[in-house]
């Protein structure tokens, strides 16, 4: 059993270390490194941020790459069907391969494009063979509203006109496109259409605004 002087021995020894503690924890509370925290310096970062491609944009875009080339493409060997089969004196096969190719322009809704107009005329120039006036007239106004600078257009619109039946409005539509023609036409070929015009003239003059009866159908 422990004595009384031992007690007040441990006692003091006890406060003497209670006593220390409070000082260190005093000396804590009053350091500036303890009260300022101290923040990390962020390390200099060494990835590169690479953009990120915008597939679903590139995708589309070479989609519709490959589909205006493939419609190009289909209207090209239709046109060049219907001009092999037109050299050949097919006329009607002829007119069917430029059919082909006008029904994909108007898939894609450039009737009215500059590069087709050649398609319309030679359409246009199919039906003339066939003796088909009114188809071949049509076409050729097709044409023109294509590329009003083309010349064969206006030619084989004024043609048209000059073989169906006469008529006032025919021939002065005959003679405005025989106009547009020489006037757009190559140097060589304004002969030709000077002479067309000329008969369109004529036949302006005359008046005539009627088909005449055929014989077989006239009274005796």
């Amino acid at each position: 059993m422990s004595s009384l002087s031992d007690l007040k021995k441990e006692e003091s020894e006890l406060v003497e270390k209670l006593a220390a503690v409070r000082t260190s924890i005093s000396e804590l509370e009053s350091s500036p490194s303890s009260s300022t925290p101290v923040e990390a310096t962020p390390l200099p970062s060494t990835t590169t941020t690479t953009p990120t491609p915008d597939t679903e944009a590139d995708t589309k875009a070479d989609t519709e790459a490959d589909w205006e080339g493939d419609v190009s493409s289909k209207i090209s060997s239709y046109k060049s069907s219907g001009n092999a089969s037109f050299s050949s004196g097919d006329y009607e096969s002829a007119a069917s391969s430029y059919t082909n190719c006008i029904k994909i322009i108007k898939k894609i809704d450039k009737e009215e494009d500059p590069q087709y107009a050649s398609i319309y005329a030679n359409r246009s120039a199919a039906y003339l063979a066939q003796k088909k006036w009114v188809k071949a007239s049509w076409d050729a106004q097709c044409s023109a509203r294509c590329d009003p600078k083309f010349w064969k257009s206006h030619w084989r619109h004024g043609v048209s006109l000059m073989a169906m039946a006469p008529r006032i409005e025919r021939s002065q539509n005959a003679v405005e496109a025989f106009e547009r023609c020489l006037g757009v036409c190559p140097e060589e070929k304004k002969g030709e259409v000077g002479e067309a015009l000329e008969r369109a003239k004529v036949r302006l003059k005359e008046g005539k605004d009627r088909t005449p009866m055929p014989p077989q159908c006239q009274q005796s």
